[in-house]
């Protein structure tokens, strides 16, 4: 009784007494910060900073030319770049369409990313030309 009560007085009750937050997606919560700071940053990474406009701008683009491959609720996309500004409009273009993404670290060994890409089966696939040999093997 004396741990609960410690518990207690470390936990953060009103956090879970209170009802949980209505669901959102990423997407529609991106969306309400594009319309309260457009020009805020919302990316800085190697000495690039993207607004939340331009973040906006590039991921609809991607996210278009996605849709058009067959991107959408229920399929993948597979995102094999570094941590950049770019890998952030990747993902959010992913997101926007309603697919999910698959995160690869282009440092993992060829024979980890085969297997994900066959496991994932994503429809498309966003890297770099000087990455794209890094699927090389994937069916």
């Amino acid at each position: 009784d004396a741990e609960r009560d410690r518990l207690d007085r470390w936990g953060n009750r009103p956090v879970l007494t209170r009802p949980a937050p209505t669901p959102a997606a990423i997407p529609s919560i991106f969306a309400a910060e594009v319309a309260r700071a457009a020009d805020a940053p919302a990316v800085t990474c190697d000495g690039r900073s993207m607004t939340y406009r331009e973040l906006d701008e590039a991921s609809n683009r991607l996210a278009h030319l996605l849709a058009g491959l067959g991107a959408g609720p229920g399929q993948c996309v597979a995102v094999l770049l570094p941590r950049s500004a770019d890998a952030v409009v990747a993902i959010m273009a992913v997101l926007k369409t309603g697919a999910a993404y698959l995160a690869i670290d282009p440092a993992h060994p060829a024979a980890r990313i085969e297997f994900m890409v066959a496991d994932a089966a994503p429809i498309a696939a966003i890297t770099t030309t000087g990455l794209a040999d890094r699927f090389d093997g994937c069916g």
